[in-house]
């Protein structure tokens, strides 16, 4: 490929920001610009030894269990060159690697090769460091397999301009996953014209954006409460608390959590979508957490929503897929969502992306405003 990147993958690796469970369109989108058999995005813990996976792909979870003895074993080259090699910038290939050792071969001579490489039927890699912190290392990795030829010199240079907007997003992630720095992050909300507020575990709100503040003020679907934030409207209060403390729980490091929303109303009946991701979670190791959401609030059109039969009439959703739209526009997660369909939540997430394919829209949550909003034209997709 070119020096050039798709808009669709550096958008997606700013979704990471918000949205941890972005990381798995990063690497979906990965291997498609890099055409690679397996891609990783995972936390090396140079002390004790041993990794910590956010998202693995191509990668079976077996091959987990030898990874720590074969890759920090005394012969593996790039255990060895770990300090000037596991850095933010530097891009890591087979062929770079023998040129830092002017040797050539040392990899394919390791018992990480030969033991955990070949056996699942990688050979060429290209990785990067996004973070590095003490014995904490934030690393991204692509395989190729033999077949394949190894990465060219254009690939290498996107992937170190794209490297650079990840180590930017994780960067941004991980100061917004710190108490104390969440002040100092307040700043870039300020100017957003839509309401924004910053979470902690017992619902009491620790930062709000001017939008926020105003839609509080009207009791927009939602209100403070001796600082807690609460529906506005009593009926919608039990959904509301059971959603952010599912949010909220899943900030203390569960992988993958939803990009689940939820429709509140207020007195008058009009419909607010509410967006709430945790602040921790898989975008940062364990220990550098915090037990937090950031919540976002779209007001929709006092409209009809879209039910599940214009969704299988108009953009032709199987009867399963718009039932799982239907069920997420009611408040549902998805896992919710999948156990009231008798699905495992595997299944859940492709009638997911099916959905997303022939709607049009690219996340969880602007399915949902979409469908409350009762927008019935394509032109009106997002």
């Amino acid at each position: 490929m070119t020096a050039s990147l798709p808009e669709e993958l550096i958008d997606s690796v700013y979704r990471v920001v918000l949205e941890p469970a972005a990381w798995d369109d990063v690497m979906a989108l990965l291997a498609r610009s890099f055409p690679s058999s397996a891609q990783g995005f995972y936390y090396l813990h140079r002390e004790p030894r041993r990794v910590q996976p956010v998202v693995l792909a191509g990668i079976e979870q077996r091959w987990l269990q030898s990874f720590d003895a074969l890759y920090f074993a005394p012969d593996n080259p790039w255990i060895r060159l770990t300090q000037r090699l596991h850095l933010p910038g530097v891009v890591r290939t087979n062929e770079r690697l023998d040129r830092v050792l002017r040797e050539r071969g040392a990899l394919y001579r390791s018992a990480y090769y030969n033991d955990w490489m070949r056996p699942q039927g990688f050979r060429s890699t290209l990785g990067n460091t996004l973070v590095a912190e003490g014995d904490l290392v934030a690393n991204i990795t692509l395989f190729r397999p033999p077949g394949m030829k190894t990465f060219g010199d254009a690939e290498v240079r996107a992937f170190e301009a794209l490297s650079r907007h990840m180590t930017r997003a994780l960067q941004m992630a991980i100061r917004l996953e710190q108490p104390e720095n969440v002040a100092a992050a307040s700043a870039a909300f300020e100017a957003l014209a839509q309401p924004l507020a910053v979470l902690d575990r017992r619902r009491r709100v620790r930062y709000a954006n001017p939008a926020m503040e105003a839609l509080l003020r009207r009791r927009g679907g939602l209100a403070l409460r001796a600082g807690e934030l609460v529906a506005s409207a009593a009926a919608s209060q039990p959904a509301l608390a059971a959603y952010l403390d599912r949010t909220t729980l899943r900030a203390g490091g569960a992988a993958g959590a939803d990009a689940a929303a939820l429709a509140v109303r207020d007195g008058d009946g009009a419909v607010f979508t509410l967006h709430a991701v945790p602040l921790g979670s898989a975008s940062a190791p364990a220990g550098m957490s915090m037990s937090a959401c950031l919540l976002t609030v779209t007001e929709a059109a006092q409209a009809r929503p879209i039910s599940a039969a214009e969704l299988r009439a108009a953009f032709g959703c199987t009867r399963t897929e718009a039932r799982l739209a239907e069920l997420l526009a009611a408040g549902r997660d998805l896992r919710d969502a999948a156990r009231e369909m008798g699905v495992t939540y595997g299944t859940a997430r492709g009638y997911l992306k099916g959905v997303f394919g022939k709607t049009g829209v690219h996340a969880q949550a602007q399915l949902v405003a979409w469908m409350l909003r009762g927008e019935r034209s394509p032109g009106q997709r997002h």
